[in-house]
């Protein structure tokens, strides 16, 4: 079961999602996803750049949804799913000092 971050009804309601899933496989960029209807962005927990879809950008991205993403204590709890799912690859990793 996916971590999800809590978003307003109306934004739920217009098929606005983030989560942090728990079925990575591999080596991959610590990330959560942001899910608007058919459309998916992929973002690094570690530097918040995109990392699919290439030339994504936030103002695509309702600033309602990027406060929640943005709030300190959600960060925390998406970063800490993150860890927990993936102990091999942990946001802040050996050699990475940057966020988390």
């Amino acid at each position: 079961m996916p971590y999800t971050v809590h978003l307003s009804k109306a934004l739920r309601k217009a098929g606005w999602k983030v989560r942090v899933f728990d079925s990575e496989v591999g080596p991959e960029e610590p990330h959560f996803t942001i899910l608007h209807k058919m459309v998916m962005w992929r973002v690094s927990l570690r530097t918040g750049d995109f990392l699919a879809p290439e030339g994504g950008r936030w103002k695509d991205i309702p600033n309602e949804v990027i406060d929640a993403i943005n709030d300190e204590t959600n960060q925390t709890q998406m970063k800490a799913y993150w860890d927990k799912g993936n102990p091999h690859n942990r946001v802040k990793s050996e050699g990475n000092e940057q966020n988390g």
